[in-house]
């Protein structure tokens, strides 16, 4: 039987049409959900920097510092959604997009995390200042004052060698250096004493003087108070001595400094201590708080200036027991106090506590000089010293002048870098930062300034039809946009 084949070939024509048709159809299906991804991320990526430009105006200005601004937070969701709405279902072109609720979530403020967020952020505006040349220096200086307070144990055996000598020449019965001593001249006065009643009165007092000091409170929200107080040094007794001296080594022995470098150059830079000559509105004494974490600004200052003054009794006691005119000079006083009590057990701790006295009085009138603007050589010599033992019960004496030496502002470095707890220099910066912008924004809260969030917007995008036919995959294609955005 023959077939009848007519129009076999017209038939398969037309069905291989229909599947080029299809695949051409795919492919521009599949060109035009690419594009419109790629349409919808860089509406989406346009919405996130119109909502991340919205940061803490103040902050960033004052402290250069950024974070969400609270004030933005609530519309934020709606913002967004309405910048992306404009730009994919307003436009006019062929892409049809449906735009559901925006959602914020996962949000990271800048008190959260122990101090890091804010520690990250300071890193990052610092790391292009932080010289090689100056961190060396500034390593340096912490290495001589390690060493210092090192020498510091040195001088507590030198003390109890000579009042061991001493005590055995009493036990072997040298009558003839005790009837040297006896005829001594008796009826000096005790600097000591004049010394000690000074220090009684505060260290504000001590080294301001009759200075105008500023004394408001500072409202510690996020740093931890301290507490402590600082007793003054009683010369009189060598045991009292010995345990204000071990306090003195504990200050010289900080680390971090390469970790913490940029934190501690930022609070030199965007902060204000006792020295500076910029007028500022609120709290003047920042600096000393972020050492010291008091409660009010002159308990700052004042815990600041103890601090100060052990630094330099680091470097003063070290050269008075190097130096023999002093040893031979404190001596001869002791003997002198004493008078017919002057054994030679007693007169070797009078002189050593009277020297440890020189050194605690000269530097005193250093951290005077220091509060004054003026620099102070870091090691002293005959040149430079200024303290005698007759000025010493009035804390008088002429001051000398020094070509190059160290500031009030070097040593608030160096107490930074010793700083014990890395982590309260931090939270009293937030709490500095919260104060001072509080004067312009009386309703901020640093807690409520947020550096990361995560935001996400379900799209959709309407399928081609051609000549109003559809691909048989669904009229539409939807996505979810993620990202996390920080500061």
């Amino acid at each position: 039987m023959i077939r009848d084949e007519q129009g076999s070939m017209t038939a398969f024509l037309a069905m291989l049409f229909l599947v080029f048709l299809l695949l051409i159809s795919i492919c521009v299906e599949g060109i035009y959900l690419y594009v419109g991804r790629g349409k919808a991320a860089g509406a989406c990526m346009s919405g996130l920097s119109h909502t991340r430009g919205n940061y803490q105006r103040e902050l960033g200005e004052m402290y250069h510092i950024y974070a969400l601004d609270p004030r933005y937070r609530e519309k934020m969701a709606k913002d967004f959604q309405a910048t992306i709405k404009e730009s994919l279902t307003e436009s006019r072109d062929s892409f049809k997009f449906q735009a559901g609720g925006a959602e914020v979530s996962n949000f990271i403020h800048m008190t959260d995390q122990q101090g890091e967020v804010l520690k990250y952020q300071i890193r990052q505006l610092m790391k292009y200042e932080s010289a090689v040349d100056m961190l060396a220096f500034w390593k340096s200086k912490l290495n001589e004052t390690k060493k210092l307070g090192e020498n510091v144990s040195g001088v507590q055996n030198q003390m109890e060698k000579s009042e061991m000598k001493a005590e055995q020449q009493k036990k072997e019965g040298n009558k003839e250096s005790e009837s040297k001593e006896n005829e001594s001249e008796t009826g000096r006065k005790d600097p000591r004493k004049g010394l000690m009643s000074l220090l009684r009165e505060g260290s504000v007092s001590l080294i301001m003087g009759s200075r105008k000091v500023s004394d408001q409170n500072i409202s510690i929200v996020y740093g931890k108070a301290d507490t402590s107080k600082v007793k003054s040094w009683n010369f009189m007794s060598r045991k009292e001595t010995d345990r204000q001296m071990e306090k003195v080594k504990k200050i010289s022995s900080g680390t971090g400094l390469s970790t913490e470098f940029p934190a501690i150059l930022y609070s030199l830079k965007y902060f204000h201590c006792l020295t500076n000559q910029e007028k500022k509105e609120g709290i003047q004494y920042e600096i000393e708080y972020l050492i010291s974490g008091k409660s009010s600004e002159k308990e700052c200052l004042g815990s600041v200036f103890w601090k100060m003054i052990g630094l330099r009794f680091l470097t003063n006691v070290s050269y008075v027991y190097r130096d023999p005119a002093k040893q031979k000079e404190a001596a001869a006083l002791a003997a002198s106090i004493l008078g017919i009590t002057g054994i030679a057990p007693l007169v070797s701790l009078a002189k050593n506590l009277l020297l440890a006295a020189l050194a605690y009085g000269e530097s005193v009138v250093d951290v005077r000089n220091l509060a004054e603007g003026k620099e102070v050589p870091f090691l002293k010599d005959a040149a430079t010293w200024q303290m005698s033992f007759s000025g010493l019960a009035a804390l008088t004496c002429k001051t000398k002048p020094v070509q190059q030496g160290m500031s009030y502002e070097d040593y608030l470095m160096l107490l930074l870098i010793m700083q014990k707890d890395k982590k309260q220099r931090y939270f009293r910066m937030m709490d500095l930062m919260e104060q001072n912008i509080r004067r312009q924004v009386p309703d901020f809260r640093l807690n409520q300034c947020a550096v990361s969030y995560r935001i996400s917007v379900n799209l959709r995008l309407n399928h081609l039809s051609f000549g109003g036919l559809g691909l048989p995959f669904g009229n539409s294609t939807g996505w979810k946009f993620q990202r996390t955005i920080s500061y």
